[in-house]
């Protein structure tokens, strides 16, 4: 079985970046997917270049800080920043797709300016499995042709969805998460998760913050390490696949 574990939010803050290279460097992540509008994006990029292994996605978002372009009118509120959350098909429903694609569009591009080379796509709040935005998304990956996480919430005409478990969250938090997707017996399989220190930007713009030091100590642990181990895991990144 291939595992990619995925860390979500590069980019959020410094103490998420640091969260996510420390479960690089003595965990079991061995991808993570970067917020190109976030106000630690840069420190990220960085960090990147010190630790080449560590393969990088875009965390396309829609619901979180700013988007990189400043010309929209329906996805952002009266001071320029996106909605907080768009959790429904109706939060979406009332927004300019042609916006979406061209604010993915910019922040995949910008990635792409600062030499990262892209191993995939997923998003922010999972905006990217929502039905609305198929037509969004189909125009991604015809543009770009990267592999994508799955559950998606409809079908996908497209060879390079990876199957996605998002059981590894919030009171889920534990080895024996990771048992119960082996026991699935996945070909290949990735597991999201969201490990980070804690400063104040991220308690002040998240409210999934303490969980994640839960997260960064179980996926550190030797316990997991002994388990993917004694279950002959391979831990790989999209650029394996």
């Amino acid at each position: 079985m291939k595992l990619i574990v995925n860390a979500d939010d590069f980019g959020f803050s410094k103490a998420v970046n640091y969260g996510i290279i420390e479960a690089y460097k003595t965990g079991v992540v061995r991808s993570t997917t970067i917020m190109a509008g976030m106000p630690a994006f840069d420190h990220a990029v960085e960090l990147l270049k010190e630790n080449q292994g560590l393969g990088c996605g875009v965390h396309l978002t829609l619901s979180a800080y700013k988007p990189v372009l400043k010309t929209h009118k329906t996805i952002v509120d009266e001071e320029g920043n996106f909605y907080r959350k768009l959790l429904t098909e109706q939060d979406l429903n009332k927004i300019d797709l042609n916006e979406v694609f061209e604010e993915f569009c910019a922040q995949i591009e910008k990635v792409k300016s600062r030499g990262i080379n892209i191993t995939h796509l997923d998003s922010h709040h999972h905006v990217h499995t929502f039905e609305i935005l198929k037509p969004v998304i189909e125009k991604i990956l015809k543009k770009y042709n990267l592999p994508i996480r799955g559950g998606l919430g409809y079908e996908l005409d497209y060879n390079k969805v990876v199957a996605f478990e998002g059981a590894f969250y919030d009171e889920a938090i534990s080895v024996k998460s990771f048992e119960k997707i082996i026991e699935k017996n996945y070909e290949l399989v990735e597991v999201m998760s969201h490990p980070a220190y804690v400063d104040l930007f991220l308690l002040k713009n998240s409210s999934y913050n303490l969980k994640r030091l839960e997260e960064l100590e179980v996926l550190t642990s030797q316990e997991l390490k002994n388990l993917l181990k004694e279950n002959n895991i391979e831990l790989i990144n999209y650029r394996d696949i």
